[in-house]
């Protein structure tokens, strides 16, 4: 990891905290979007401005990790990618896109979480965030349009069983809204561990509604999602590592499986295979800068339908290997943490003379690194079926996960060793797992 310059002393600023908090409410909530008056304010980009120039003056140590400059180099592979396909200024502009919505906020949110109280604080707007979606969902359901401004039901809205719900912002589509309930699901679960008898009670209210607001989208990468939560969170905490690689591997081609199942009875689910095929074609066709960024749509037609492969083909071996690396390199940091997070054996660090207090933060930290864990395993899972490589959503729990790493490391040092720069190159292999399965899948079945 790298250091930039920063001063001797430790200083966490409330202030970028404070606008971090509001920007996260603006980002997931929306509230200037639901009035006529207020559509047109540009509350993200300002708080999003005041919590980075903040974090810039006061917050101490300031550190760029392994999957700051993944996502960095991605910027000159955008820009070249694009006018070597014959879009440059289109390259360029994607490449400034990634910086703003993507870099800068995977750097707030890895930066200003510095302690449990923070990131409790946010997975609660998040939560607060899908209450509103869902009761808002809820209302388009059986009147069509909700109650948050110009807000709609999509698919036959005729038909009250055919809705699919929607909401503000980049969450109009039903898949992106399903992708946020799926990633919040394992927040309302630790919150209803840790709480009392009332909070255990609104957090059961809490799941039911978010079980009911997948159904509403009418999502089956959700629905996927919300269900391969249960089947990694029991290969994670149970399974041994055999099993553990064997599931990583088949997982892929088992969803490529189950979409040429359906593509039998649904030509949606024909199409995205197409698709997939198509993305490998690019990648095989252009290895070194893929098709451009933004350009899958131009030479397919249709989006990919799949992440993994939406990269793969737009930005080539390079610039899969930053992004699937940056994901593999901060999931596979977090489950060491899960697995290895006492000392071991061979470690000649005395724990024994450390507060109690110290103890129960680490094992507060384990818990939170283990819930952050999986929400970004749901974005792994609803992500395979949707083209969504970039999302706010995303960065905003990738940074959550990396400040967790952060802080474990602050209070147990020899942890350090799991944030090493080489288990992130390396990493940068594991991802190609995903496309080469998917593609063993499709070869045995078209």
């Amino acid at each position: 990891m790298v250091h930039l310059p920063q001063k001797a002393t430790e200083q966490n600023s409330p202030f970028a905290f404070f606008f971090l908090v509001l920007y996260t409410a603006s980002v997931l909530i929306r509230p200037h979007e639901m009035f006529l008056t207020s559509i047109e304010w540009v509350t993200i980009k300002v708080f999003a401005i005041i919590a980075l120039i903040a974090t810039l003056a006061s917050q101490r140590p300031l550190k760029l990790y392994p999957q700051h400059w993944m996502l960095l180099g991605l910027i000159p592979l955008i820009a070249i990618s694009g006018f070597l396909n014959g879009s440059g200024m289109y390259g360029i502009e994607q490449a400034q896109r990634l910086f703003i919505s993507s870099i800068i906020p995977l750097f707030l949110y890895s930066t200003c979480i510095t302690s449990i109280k923070r990131q409790h604080l946010l997975m609660v707007v998040c939560i607060v965030a899908a209450m509103l979606m869902i009761h808002n969902g809820h209302v388009q359901q059986s009147e069509v349009f909700g109650w948050a401004l110009d807000t709609h039901a999509v698919g036959h809205t005729e038909l009250p069983d055919d809705r699919r719900i929607t909401y503000l912002g980049f969450f109009n589509d039903p898949n992106d809204l399903g992708m946020f309930l799926v990633m919040n699901i394992p927040f309302v679960i630790y919150f209803y561990k840790k709480g009392q008898f009332l909070t255990k009670i609104t957090m059961l209210g809490a799941l039911a509604a978010i079980a009911y607001g997948i159904y509403l989208t009418g999502s089956r990468g959700t629905a996927l999602g919300a269900g391969g939560l249960l089947a990694v969170y029991f290969l994670v905490t149970s399974a041994g590592p055999k099993l553990l690689i064997t599931s990583v591997v088949s997982a892929p081609i088992a969803a490529t499986v189950i979409a040429s199942l359906q593509s039998n009875i649904d030509s949606s689910a024909d199409g995205r295979l197409e698709a997939w095929y198509a993305g490998i074609l690019m990648l095989l066709d252009n290895p070194i800068f893929g098709v451009g960024m933004g350009q899958f749509f131009e030479e397919h037609g249709l989006v990919a339908h799949n992440s993994f492969i939406h990269v793969a083909g737009e930005l080539g071996v390079p610039g899969y290997s930053l992004w699937g690396g940056m994901l593999t390199f901060t999931l596979l940091t977090g489950y060491f943490f899960i697995k290895n997070g006492k000392v071991p054996q061979h470690e000649t660090v005395d724990i024994t003379t450390e507060p109690d207090e110290v103890d129960e933060n680490f094992q507060n930290e384990l818990t939170l690194n283990k819930t952050l864990f999986m929400s970004l395993i749901g974005f792994m899972i609803t992500g395979f079926f949707i083209s969504r490589m970039f999302t706010l959503l995303l960065f905003i729990y990738l940074g959550m996960l990396l400040a967790s790493h952060v802080r474990l490391v602050k209070i147990r040092p020899h942890l350090k060793v799991y944030m090493d720069k080489k288990i992130a190159i390396r990493s940068m292999a594991y991802c190609w797992v995903v496309i080469l399965a998917v593609y063993a899948a499709l070869k045995l079945g078209l």
